[in-house]
């Protein structure tokens, strides 16, 4: 049986990547993320933080952390991603990671209308060099 159950994910990653050529075979993400680079800002509780997005995908962020970030894991936040001065787009979601210079966000399910407009008006964006 386990050899069995070995073979599937094998072959759902395998699948994943025919359909998905810029994703890794050992990505363990759902979807693939675009690197990016805009401002956003992280509401938590009553506080706001300043921000730079790094990447972005259908499922999450991944954000600069900042200098006086207060959050820890499983904080509830909501992010306003400051894609140009007329479109600003927010969405709400959970810290799942914070490493010594980012802040990894997992958005909340129900909000699928507004990732898709977020996703397509990020294709615009550019990584900064």
């Amino acid at each position: 049986m386990k050899t069995l159950a070995s073979a599937r994910i094998v072959l759902v990653l395998w699948a994943d990547c025919r359909l998905n050529p810029d994703m890794d075979a050992h990505e363990k993400r759902r979807h693939p993320r675009k690197d990016i680079f805009t401002a956003a800002l992280i509401v938590l509780a009553d506080e706001g933080f300043l921000t730079e997005v790094w990447d972005l995908s259908q499922g999450g962020a991944r954000l600069g952390k900042p200098r006086k970030w207060a959050g820890a894991e499983r904080s509830t936040v909501r992010v306003f991603f400051m894609l140009d001065q007329e479109t600003v787009i927010s969405v709400s979601g959970l810290v799942v990671r914070v490493g010594d210079d980012h802040v990894g966000v997992q958005f909340d399910p129900g909000q699928e209308a507004r990732i898709n407009q977020l996703m397509y008006e990020a294709r615009f964006l550019e990584v900064q060099a």
